[in-house]
C-alpha cells in the first residue's frame, strides 16, 4: 500500500503504459472490474489511480477491498466497500459503507467467506448507486488455491473487465480461461515503477498499525450468550448440558469442564486448563458416536470477532477479552460504541493482543 497523497502521483501514473487506456474503456462500459496481480504488483496503486481518474469524469465509483491481509478500506480480516463521488486525498479518508468479516488475514482456509464477502460488497456497491465497482484482490494467485479463488470470484461477480497487472506473464494462467469470452475484456498492464516490494515483517507491521488505528478508541461491551447468535464456533449451537453432566465430563477427561453442549452430530466440551485425551474414546461411546469437540477456555481469549447485525452484515470488529460461561457473558473490546443492533458474534481464526499484535495460536 502507498502512503502519499493521490494528487502527487496520479499524473505520473497516467503515464504508465496502458493505464489510461484501460481506465477509459472501463469508464465507457461501466459495471464491475476486477484487479488481479501477484503480491507487490501494484493492484492497489492502480485502484487508486482508477478512483481518481474515474471520479474526475463525474462517475460514482465503489471500491471493494478484498485484500484482508493488507487492507486499505476497513481493518484487516475484513472486506470493505467505500463509495467515491469525488477524488479523495487518501482512499482511507472515505469511510466504508459496508463491511464483511472474514476473520483471517489470508483467504486460505476461508474461501467461502471471502467469496461471499466479495459478492455481498459488490451488491452493496450497486445498492449505493455505484456506476463502476472496482474489486481489488489479494496476491494469492499461484497453485490450485490461487486458481480456484480467483476463478470463483470472477464467476460470482461476473466482471466486464479483468485488469491483470504483471511484469511479464506470471498470471497468464488466470487469464487464459477467459480469453474466449466476449463478455469480459482483459487488460494486461505493466506494474508502476513506484511499486515497492514489502517483506513479511513490513506486512505484519502494516497490519499492526491498521489494527492500532482501528481499536484506538475502543470500549468494553458485555454480550449475553442467550441474546446473540455465534458463528465460527460450535458454542451456542447445541443444548446446554446439566451440572451433573459437567461432573461426569470432568471425571472422564480428568479436567475442569465448565460448559458443554450437545447437538445432533457433536458434543462441545469447554474445559479450564488441560484434559486427558484418553477419555475421548469413552465419551464418544457414551454419546452414541457423536464427534467430541474440546476447547480450552483460553482458546477464546483475544480471539478477533465480527460484530454483525440481524442480516449478518458486519457493523465492526472486536477482540474477545473474556468468556464467562457460568454467567453466560462474553466481554468484547471494540470501537463500536452502539451495540444495540449487534445480533451475531462471528468468531475469527486469529488472536490479537490489545496493542494490535497478532498472537501465535
Amino acid at each position: 500500500m502507498f502512503f502519499c497523497s493521490m494528487n502527487l502521483i496520479i499524473d505520473k501514473l497516467a503515464g504508465v503504459e496502458g493505464w489510461e487506456t484501460a481506465a477509459s474503456r472501463i469508464a465507457s462500459d461501466k459495471g464491475v472490474a476486477i484487479i488481479l496481480g501477484a503480491p507487490d504488483s501494484g493492484k492497489t496503486t492502480f485502484a487508486r489511480f482508477l478512483v481518481d481518474w474515474l471520479t474526475k469524469k463525474q462517475l460514482s465509483v465503489a471500491m471493494v477491498d478484498a485484500d484482508m491481509g493488507q487492507s486499505t478500506l476497513g481493518p484487516p480480516t475484513t472486506i470493505g466497500m467505500s463509495l467515491f463521488k469525488s477524488a479523495p486525498h487518501w482512499l482511507e479518508d472515505v469511510p466504508c459503507r459496508s463491511l464483511h468479516f472474514v476473520g483471517s488475514t489470508s483467504p486460505e482456509k476461508h474461501f467461502i467467506s471471502t467469496i461471499v464477502g466479495v459478492k455481498k460488497m459488490t451488491e452493496a456497491a450497486l445498492d449505493y448507486g455505484a456506476e463502476i465497482t472496482l474489486v481489488d484482490t489479494s496476491g494469492l494467485v499461484y497453485g490450485n488455491a490461487g486458481r480456484l479463488l480467483k476463478s470463483q470470484k470472477i464467476d460470482i461477480i461476473k466482471p466486464g473487465h479483468i485488469v491483470a497487472i504483471q511484469e511479464s506473464d506470471e498470471i497468464e494462467h488466470l487469464l487464459l480461461p477467459y480469453t474466449k469470452q466476449n463478455a469480459i475484456k482483459i487488460h494486461r498492464l505493466m506494474t508502476s515503477e513506484d511499486t515497492k516490494t514489502k517483506s513479511k515483517d513490513q506486512r505484519r507491521s502494516y497490519r499492526e498499525i491498521k489494527f492500532q488505528e482501528y481499536f484506538r478508541k475502543s470500549m468494553r461491551h458485555r454480550f449475553v450468550l442467550g441474546n446473540i447468535g455465534i458463528l465460527g464456533s460450535f458454542l451456542g449451537s447445541g443444548r446446554k448440558l446439566s451440572a451433573n453432566d459437567l461432573i461426569f465430563l470432568s471425571k472422564t477427561l480428568d479436567a475442569n469442564a465448565v460448559h458443554a453442549e450437545i447437538g445432533f452430530e457433536e458434543v462441545l466440551i469447554i474445559v479450564k486448563g488441560g484434559y486427558s485425551k484418553e477419555g475421548i474414546v469413552k465419551l464418544k461411546k457414551h454419546f452414541l458416536d457423536r464427534e467430541i469437540i474440546i476447547n480450552e477456555l483460553d482458546d477464546f481469549k483475544f480471539l478477533i470477532t465480527g460484530l454483525n447485525d440481524e442480516k449478518n452484515n458486519t457493523l465492526g470488529i472486536g477482540i474477545i477479552e473474556e468468556v464467562d460461561l457460568p454467567a453466560g457473558i462474553i466481554t468484547v473490546i471494540t470501537p463500536l460504541h452502539d451495540i444495540e443492533m449487534v445480533r451475531i458474534l462471528h468468531f475469527g481464526s486469529i488472536k490479537l493482543d490489545l496493542s494490535g499484535r497478532e498472537i501465535h495460536m
